[in-house]
């Protein structure tokens, strides 16, 4: 799944955003603090066009030991959401509203209205998707009677901008235990992004200093040599903060397909992969909708079906047979 979604992902924005400045495949090594390295003895040459044991080269950009226990992800790299969110509702056919809140959402005898929270229908259709991150749980609440498995948590990003001629930061993204974004350009320099906290049950959007301390110490393991360049950062409260809430299913797998109720589907619980989830999502909600050919194998469709914690409902066969 997370294969298929960054392929998609990455044809996208090839195609939607401007390399170096939107986005850029850099790479990325995955710091395993406290394991081993754990690619199979017999690793397949399609393998390899992912993940390989980092090298020294790699390691030591990164400020690690020869011997740390490390992968590269040749595919992977950053990117600015907000970005490829924006030109992916540019495309046209799709109109967009913003500044209403969806309140509830009323049936009619065929198809929706969305409301506000006065009763002011907002919309109407013959179909909706619900794709409201952990706002979905409540809606689908009200709609269908029933309460989704949908746990929220939270995560406070650490943020700040690079000094001129900072030489201890990698060239690319490291995470393992935690996360460093070094080197994206931000406003009129470049930033660097940290992270991330992970609270569960918490939907507080307020930044807190103890999570940023949180962040450093993770940063500590991950990168020493970075963390103590930005020790000082930390302490004289120059970093900001980024707070979101993350929604995630109990397996960790993103909640897609159709409701019980007529002409209602939701799309959401992509926990902390909704960069690689939510275009392979898309085009596999269109492709049950328009009959067309799965983006993915049927045996992978069908573990995304929203009912699949109902032993009933998962018993059934899926959209278009999925």
């Amino acid at each position: 799944l997370s294969r298929s979604g960054v392929r998609l992902t990455l044809q996208q924005t090839r195609m939607l955003l401007r390399d170096g400045v939107d986005w850029r495949q850099t790479g990325l090594l995955e710091h395993r603090v406290g394991s081993r390295i754990a690619l199979p003895a017999r690793w397949a040459a399609a393998g390899r066009d992912w993940t390989l044991a980092a090298n020294a080269t790699q390691l030591a950009q990164a400020g690690l030991a020869d011997d740390a226990p490390a992968l590269w992800h040749r595919q992977a790299g950053w990117i600015k959401p907000a970005r490829l969110v924006g030109a992916l509702l540019s495309e046209p056919g799709i109109a967009w509203h913003g500044n209403a809140p969806v309140a509830a959402l009323a049936p009619l005898e065929s198809g929706w209205q969305a409301l506000d929270a006065t009763g002011r229908v907002l919309a109407e259709a013959d179909m909706v998707v619900i794709a409201a991150g952990f706002a979905s749980r409540s809606l689908l609440t009200a709609a269908t009677g029933s309460s989704p498995a949908l746990q929220a948590i939270r995560g406070q990003m650490s943020q700040g901008n690079h000094a001129p001629g900072s030489p201890e930061f990698p060239p690319f993204p490291v995470n393992g235990y935690g996360h460093l974004t070094p080197q994206v350009p931000f406003g009129s320099g470049t930033a660097w992004f940290a992270g991330a906290s992970y609270g569960r049950d918490d939907t507080d959007t307020s930044s807190r200093a103890q999570d940023h301390v949180a962040n450093l110490e993770r940063l500590k393991s991950l990168l020493p040599r970075t963390a103590r360049q930005l020790q000082a950062e930390f302490s004289s409260d120059r970093v900001q903060a980024w707070v979101g809430v993350r929604c995630a299913s109990p397996d960790r797998l993103p909640l897609l397909g159709p409701t019980r109720r007529p002409g209602l589907w939701v799309c959401t619980a992509m926990g902390s992969r909704g960069l690689t989830m939510a275009v392979l999502c898309g085009e596999l909600l269109a492709a049950w909708l328009h009959g067309e050919p799965l983006p993915i194998e049927q045996r992978l469709a069908r573990r995304l079906l929203p009912g699949r914690f109902d032993r009933k409902a998962a018993s059934r066969p899926g959209p278009s047979g999925a």
